[in-house]
């Protein structure tokens, strides 16, 4: 690690973890981390750590990791990806020579030449159940009332407000990140305007945010479209991964950029050494 020895690290976690007590046990060893706090590393395997660590923990760490076949990397704090704030589009179009993002006038905005997109992760986004209060009509409230004055016992027929829950079908989502500078596009499907589309533009978002992953898979280079992604573009809609919120799938993004960058890395120190790990 060329930074010098006062750097704070992140650790990197690419592999899921399936022997947990080895993992375990290194992290303690390695952080003397109590074996609490440990599970809670693990919880979080494959992603970004959340505790900042030395160059002598990180090297422990990567060398025990390794052994154990678990693909992983210390990067330095300020290395490490600041995608914030996500730009949420509305308006976008996918070319043949880029990605365009217009603002509300219809101008554009953001140009992206395909070879400056690093990362295409879709997913489906999980909504919370709308609540909402029933109230009986005006006609059931007076005869309601009417029968109560007759009875003078108002709880005998009372029919009170209540409140029901619906609900929500998951919303499409796809996080686009590009490089030079770095920066992240949220493309929520309920939210966008899909006029670039022409000929091919359905009636509702639900027909149309396929064929927009359509043209993401197909324009974009190999490396940036995640695996997940690609499984829902040639699977369907059966295949499409679900997150519980909107941050899951920018982490899930963010990670399989730096893997993008770890890849690359490798690839150059040590060419044909591939791996199995994707996203």
């Amino acid at each position: 690690m060329p930074h010098s020895s006062d750097t704070s690290y992140r650790l990197v976690v690419f592999d899921a973890v399936e022997d947990l007590d080895p993992v375990r046990d290194l992290i303690c060893r390695a952080t003397g981390l109590h074996a609490t706090d440990a599970n809670r590393w693990l919880a979080r395997m494959p992603g970004i750590m959340d505790r900042p660590i030395s160059q002598a923990e990180a090297k422990i760490l990567l060398d025990g990791l390794y052994d154990l076949g678990i693909a992983a990397e210390a990067r330095a704090v300020d290395a490490l990806p600041d995608l914030s704030p996500v730009r949420t589009a509305h308006t976008v179009a996918c070319l043949p020579e880029g990605f365009r993002v217009n603002g509300l006038r219809g101008e554009p905005i953001h140009w992206v030449p395909w070879d400056k997109v690093e990362i295409i992760d879709a997913g489906l986004i999980e909504q919370t159940d709308e609540e909402r209060a029933v109230v009986p009509p005006t006609w059931v409230v007076g005869i309601r009332n009417g029968l109560n004055a007759v009875l003078r016992s108002p709880q005998i027929i009372a029919r009170r407000e209540r409140t029901l829950k619906f609900n929500r079908e998951p919303v499409g989502e796809v996080i686009l990140i590009r490089s030079d500078p770095n920066l992240a596009f949220r493309l929520p499907a309920n939210a966008l305007n899909y006029r670039y589309l022409g000929a091919r533009l359905q009636p509702s978002s639900g027909e149309n945010f396929p064929l927009l992953l359509a043209d993401l898979g197909k324009f974009g280079h190999e490396p940036a479209v995640t695996r997940s992604t690609r499984q829902w573009i040639e699977g369907g809609p059966e295949s499409a991964p679900v997150y519980h919120s909107s941050q899951a799938l920018l982490d899930h993004a963010t990670l399989a950029l730096l893997w993008n960058w770890y890849r690359r890395d490798r690839d150059q120190a040590a060419p044909g050494d591939g791996g199995t790990t994707e996203f």
